[in-house]
This record gives C-alpha cells, sequence and structure tokens, in this order.
C-alpha cells in the first residue's frame, strides 16, 4: 500500500505547475531548441542548433523532446515532460528495488529522499538531460547487481530458481546502451565502476566469460546503433564534434564554469539537503546484520559515488549538474541509516537533528530572500528594473521552514516516519516556491530584457546579430536563427558589422561591452538599453534615386525677313 501515497506524491511534485517558469539559459533551452529544430526540420537523425550542427550530446534526449512536442505542443511543460517522467521512474525504481532488497517501507523511504533532495527534486523539473541519463544509470546499475545475485542462487542450485539472471543481464546491457545514446559513454561506465567495486568484496558468483561478452556485444550495439547509421549517411562529423567537445569539458572551464577541486563534494552536501544530515546514521556499522543484500549495496553505492566525484572534480568545467548520479546511491544510505533507527526505535543525535535545522533552514532563508537579493543588486547596478515579486514567496518559504521545524521536533521524539513525510511536504513547497516565484523573478532580471531586445528586432523585420553573447532561449522563444560573433559556439563573421545593407541590422549584447563595440565597430548606433543588455543598429543603406534631369527646349532664332535677305 505504500506505493500509492508515494506515486501520488511524486506525481503532484515533479507535474504541478511543470510549465509555470520560462525555460533557462543556457542548458534547458539548448536542449529545447535542439528538440525544436529537429521537429521543424523532420529530421531525427541529425541535431541542429542555430541552424549549425549540434555535436554535444547523442539524440536520445531529444527524441524524448521531439515526442513531447508532438503530444502537447512546443512549449516549457513539453520541454520539461521528459525529465519529470524520468524522476517518477526513478523513484519507482528505488521503491520497487528498495522494496526487493528489504521492505516496502524502506523502499518508500529511498523513494521518497531521493525525490524531496534539493538538486534531483530541482533537476527532475528541469529540461536537462541528466535526469533521464541517470535513470538509465542507476537501473543498469541495480539490474547488474540481481543479475549476480540470481545467478549465484542458479549455481548454488537453490530451490525454486530459474534462469531470470538472463533477464537481469539483458535489462542491464540495454539500460547501459541507452545511456550512452542519452549522454555518452559515462552511460556504460559508471554502471561498471559500481558493480566491479561490489565484486572486488563480493567474488562469489564468479563472473561468466560469456556473460561478460554477451553484456558487452548487447551493450554497444545499443550503444554505437545511431553512430553508426549517422556515420554511414552523414560521415564521422558528429563523433568527431563529440570527442572534440569531451576533451574541451577537461581541458578547460567553458562559459566561465569554474571551480575549485572540492567543488562536486560541496555541491553534494548543499544538494542532499535537508537530508545529508543523516548520511552519518548509515554507515557500514550500523547495517543491520539481517538484511543480506544492504552491506553489498552500501559497497556499490560507495564506490559510485568516489568513482563519480574524483572524476568530475578532474574535468575543468564545473557543473552542479554533471555529478547528479550521485544523489540515488547517497539516498540510499541516508534511507538505510533512518529505516534502521525506525526498526530499532533508536533516537536521533542532536546534533544530526541540528545539521538539519540548519540545512533546511539555509534553503528556506534563501528562498525568502532571494528576490530581495536580486532587487537589490539590480538597483545597485542601476538597470532600472521594475521586478514582480509575489507575495506567495513568502508563504512558501515560511510555509517550508516552519514544516522543516516541525520535522525536527518529530525526529527528536522518535516519530521518524511522520517526520520524513513532513520534511517531504517542505520540499515540496520549496520547489512549488522555487518554480512559481523565485525562478520567474530570477529570469526577470536575468533574461527576459535581452528577449524583449530580440522580439524588437525581430518585429522590424532586421538581420539580428548577438556580439560576444550567446543565448539559446533567443533562439527557442524566438524561432529564427541568429548569428552569434566571436564565440566558440557558432561560426561567426565580424565582418557583417563592417558594412549596411539591405536592412537595418540589430546588435545585441551586455552593457559590459558596449565601449568595446562601439571601437571595433563604429558603424554601430546606440538604439536602447534593457536590464543588463544593450541594443545597436546599423541602419539599412540607402538607396539614391538619381533625380530625372528637366530639359528646358532652346527658343529658336527667328531672323527678320530684311535681315535675311
Amino acid at each position: 500500500m505504500r506505493f500509492i501515497p508515494l506515486t501520488l506524491f511524486a506525481l503532484v511534485f515533479l507535474f504541478v505547475s511543470l510549465g509555470s517558469a520560462p525555460l533557462i539559459d543556457w542548458d534547458e533551452n539548448i536542449y529545447a531548441e535542439a528538440s525544436r529544430q529537429m521537429v521543424e526540420r523532420g529530421d531525427y537523425l541529425n541535431i541542429y542548433i542555430n541552424n549549425h550542427p549540434f555535436a554535444e550530446k547523442p539524440p536520445f534526449f531529444f527524441w524524448e523532446q521531439s515526442l513531447s512536442y508532438h503530444l502537447f505542443g512546443v512549449n516549457e511543460f513539453a520541454a520539461r515532460f521528459p525529465t519529470a517522467i524520468a524522476g517518477l521512474l526513478t523513484v519507482w525504481l528505488c521503491f520497487a528495488f528498495g522494496t526487493r532488497v528489504a521492505s516496502s517501507q524502506f523502499g518508500l523511504l529511498w523513494g521518497m529522499i531521493y525525490l524531496t533532495s534539493f538538486l534531483p527534486g530541482l533537476f527532475s523539473r528541469s529540461a536537462v538531460i541528466d535526469h533521464t541519463f541517470n535513470f538509465f544509470i542507476a537501473l543498469a546499475t541495480f539490474a547488474l547487481y540481481s543479475y549476480d545475485v540470481s545467478y549465484g542462487r542458479s549455481q548454488a542450485r537453490y530451490k525454486n530458481t530459474s534462469r531470470s539472471y538472463a533477464l537481469w543481464l539483458t535489462l542491464a546491457s540495454v539500460a547501459m546502451g541507452l545511456g550512452v545514446l542519452t549522454k555518452g559513454p559515462l552511460g556504460g561506465v559508471i554502471p561498471l565502476v559500481a558493480f566491479g567495486t561490489y565484486k572486488i568484496f563480493y567474488r562469489k558468483p564468479s563472473i561468466s566469460i560469456l556473460h561478460f561478452i554477451y553484456c558487452g556485444v548487447l551493450s554497444l550495439a545499443v550503444a554505437t546503433s545511431w553512430y553508426v547509421v549517422n556515420a554511414m549517411v552523414h560521415g564521422i562529423q558528429f563523433i568527431e564534434g563529440f570527442i572534440e567537445f569531451q576533451l574541451l569539458l577537461f581541458s578547460k572551464p567553458l562559459e566561465g564554469h569554474v571551480g575549485p577541486f572540492y567543488f562536486h563534494f560541496a555541491v553534494a552536501i548543499v544538494g542532499l539537503a535537508p537530508w545529508t544530515a543523516f548520511l552519518w546514521m548509515g554507515r557500514p556499522s550500523m547495517i543491520p546484520s539481517q538484511h543480506e543484500h544492504f552491506r553489498p549495496m552500501f559497497i556499490m553505492g560507495a564506490g559510485w559515488v568516489t568513482f563519480v566525484l574524483i572524476l568530475f572534480s578532474l574535468v575543468t568545467t564545473k557543473l552542479p549538474h554533471y555529478s547528479a548520479s550521485i544523489y540515488i546511491p547517497l539516498s540510499f544510505i541516508v534511507a538505510l541509516g533512518l529505516f534502521q533507527a525506525i526498526q530499532t526505535r533508536k533516537s536521533i543525535s542532536w546534533l544530526w537533528i541540528g545539521v538539519f535545522v540548519v540545512l533546511g533552514g539555509g534553503l528556506a532563508a534563501f528562498q525568502l530572500i532571494f528576490p530581495m537579493v536580486v532587487k537589490w543588486y539590480s538597483e545597485q547596478q542601476s538597470l532600472l528594473l521594475n521586478l514582480a515579486v509575489s507575495p506567495f514567496i513568502y508563504v512558501t518559504g515560511g510555509g517550508m521552514l516552519l514544516s522543516l521545524l516541525i520535522a525536527a521536533f518529530l525526529f527528536a521524539r522518535r516519530s521518524i516516519e511522520i517526520a520524513c513525510w513532513i520534511t517531504a511536504i517542505a520540499m515540496l513547497l520549496s520547489s512549488q516556491g522555487l518554480w512559481r516565484f523565485q525562478i520567474p523573478v530570477y529570469l526577470q532580471y536575468i533574461q527576459q530584457p535581452m528577449l524583449e531586445l530580440v522580439k524588437e528586432a525581430h518585429a522590424e523585420k532586421g538581420k539580428l546579430v548577438f556580439y560576444r553573447y550567446v543565448s539559446f532561449a533567443a533562439l527557442f522563444y524566438g524561432k529564427q536563427p541568429i548569428e552569434m560573433l566571436h564565440t566558440y559556439k557558432f561560426p561567426g563573421d565580424p565582418e557583417v558589422l563592417n558594412s549596411r545593407g539591405e536592412n537595418n541590422i540589430f546588435v545585441v549584447t551586455e552593457v559590459k561591452h558596449k565601449k568595446r563595440l562601439q571601437d571595433e565597430h563604429p558603424l554601430v548606433e546606440h538604439r536602447k538599453d534593457a536590464g543588463g543588455f544593450t541594443m545597436y543598429v546599423i541602419p539599412k543603406e540607402e538607396t539614391v534615386i538619381p533625380k530625372e534631369e528637366t530639359v528646358i527646349p532652346k527658343e529658336e532664332t527667328v531672323i527678320p525677313e530684311e535681315k535675311q535677305e
């Protein structure tokens, strides 16, 4: 019976107000625009952005978004729908696997904790690839473990055993292949690393060579299917571009996404909040002996988390969603500790309850003051933005804070299950507050002024050029290609700003680039500022119509007859 309330809660958490906020630059808009162009072109084999080939990601997620556009139209809800579905599937996977290895109570805890952790909850409502990618990683990892357990039982000739290990191995292989088709090789590498870590400590049953070959061939067949077809039809340009982009991620920070070596470790602490406080309760010494699967799964999760954190600490480009798959094993460890406390009715240390209040209260305080910070900063920068701040921001933020305090009280009173539900409700209020109120305020500052300039330029039927600035929101909402100069994303010819054309040329850039733009391209004339953005125009070349010359007829000279004689 625990499956039904978990599912109903997940449906509300994931789908209510899913399309209430505009898509956010970059990641949401870049994927949404690629899928929009896929539908517009009717070409589902290639990926394009701004009428240029896009080789950064494989196509599976874009296929999902394209299907969603066909179902719901091209809009924010449709762009985010595949991610929300992946979030729901991951919650179900945690519940099903948790129930399989322990009980429905543990499965409920695991699914709820994963769903309502700060960053997984945020990513599950965003039009980004990572949630779908992480679902396939988790499915492959858990299927590999189930295969090993099932195969071990068949080798030991337990009663009532079957060859179900073949189904688990097939499911794991397909999931790894789809993971690679979603984002890249890590879709297969992470499950194998997690499973390999587990097998170091649990060597029986030994891995069958035939099974290993079968898994490798099937997963590679799925993973390379599109690459092979695309290479046969269009050549290896996509593969070359994909490899080049992956090398760039390691070699230098892209788009200014820099951070210290420990960036992803810090993100993990914040991303799992407010549940991070209970991680220590799931340590190996606390694992109950009566549950045979908890210890091997803990080892498997530890290998998974360690590998991902170290790998992305080495990657120069730092983005929080790169390491987002770790929240699946981390939420398992939290659920493990709380489940043990419920089973033994053991009290939770005031230290961990205090950390819970600090982390949760910090998130609530951030949501309460965030609009005021944006408003203050825009005034300091003299941006003259009329930011619309809804009073309901304080309702959701205050409700979240109050709920967390009640949950902390219940944790102290050993009412752990009820406390977990109250915490989940607090994070539901957090999610609704973010997507309905906080993010729209943020976009009024960071994105909306630019979109207004783009709309104005398109309305005047001129050529639009971005100078030292890239926006995929401008492409998605403007639905027209834009020449973007001085960016590694797209090739562009700066000479377009050094001559007049048949139509006005509108140049949009950030205010900080105004002087450089005027120095490099003297033809530009300032039109207007909007927030942190500015628009210049190069007036069209005037056509000079030559005037018709007026021919004055010469008067004929009449010679008198006398003179003629």
